[in-house]
């Protein structure tokens, strides 16, 4: 299956919004607990994505520096090292450290809750992004299945897979008239990790990971088995209560028969509403009504 190309350059000439293969976790434990199992995972994407290679490396202090053996291994440890109380992040980007290209931004704080009221519901997020040729080229499967074992290693309360289009927050809105309403599958989300969706879901996708408390507030496994008893829905449960709900055999933009190849994802958002995330007002900020609107296209 081919994909939409979705570009949209910003008042300088700048690229502000592209289409990408997105894998996000979100998990709610503190980086000390998590962070062997984050290494493991990045270590692994970076294994089984191979030709396709990072660059460079983003040390932190604004600068960047060579990937390379020696400068993978001090962001290792640091991760891994990170004190209580501190950050242990991450940050490897492509040879061009755009929104089309490929991404791993990994946000680890401690302690989770963090203190403070206006960021108590933040946790840690690991946001793998891969440009779309790598589905076109690789398969729904082999996403599918590199998804699943990534997955396998990571302690989330939710994420997802799917088809995407990466956006900065700046440029968010004219960004969506690429998707709207053509393609009303596509995912309009963020050019990088956001932990503020914190326990909630972030909307609803080709892939949907869902683990503690999201799975107990939703009745259980055995709860969603019976609510979606439908075509084109599949649940695999995982260790540690966790479940996998995939939607059809690949992502779906929902051009060409939108209503029947879309009929899942509206079927799953009428289940998962009491959980799904709402965008907040950031620093006084009011959200775009055009960006609440298209977050609930599948229940209206």
């Amino acid at each position: 299956m081919r994909y939409p190309r979705l570009r949209y350059h910003n008042e300088r000439g700048g690229l502000s919004a592209s289409d990408a293969v997105l894998l996000c976790f979100y998990l709610p434990h503190p980086n000390e607990w998590i962070a062997p199992a984050v290494i493991r995972a990045v270590e692994l994407f970076r294994e089984r994505i191979k030709p396709y290679q990072f660059t460079w490396n983003d040390t932190g202090d604004g600068q960047a520096e060579p990937l390379d053996e020696a400068s993978w291994d001090r962001t290792r440890r640091k991760t891994l090292e990170a004190e209580p109380g501190g950050s242990g992040s991450l940050r490897l980007v492509g040879e061009d450290p755009g929104v089309d290209d490929l991404l791993v931004d990994y946000r680890g704080l401690s302690p989770v809750p963090l203190p403070w009221p206006e960021r108590k519901d933040d946790v840690c997020v690991l946001y793998l992004r891969l440009p779309t040729e790598y589905l076109e080229e690789r398969g729904p499967e082999h996403v599918h299945s590199l998804a699943r074992e990534l997955a396998a290693e990571l302690p989330f309360s939710s994420g997802y897979v799917d088809f995407v289009l990466c956006s900065s927050s700046l440029h968010a809105v004219p960004a969506l008239e690429l998707v709207r309403p053509r393609y009303p599958g596509v995912h309009l989300t963020s050019s990088g990790a956001t932990m503020y969706v914190g326990i909630r879901v972030e909307g609803v996708h080709w892939m949907n990971f869902l683990g503690q408390p999201v799975l107990g507030e939703l009745g259980g496994v055995s709860s969603l088995r019976e609510r979606l008893a439908l075509p084109g829905i599949s649940l695999q449960e995982m260790s540690g209560d966790r479940v996998l709900i995939t939607l059809g055999a690949q992502p779906e933009v929902g051009e060409v028969e939108a209503d029947r190849r879309l009929a899942p994802y509206r079927a799953l958002a009428r289940v998962l509403e009491p959980v799904l995330y709402q965008r907040k007002s950031m620093f006084g900020r009011r959200v775009p009504e055009e960006l609440l609107r298209w977050d609930r296209r599948f229940l209206e």
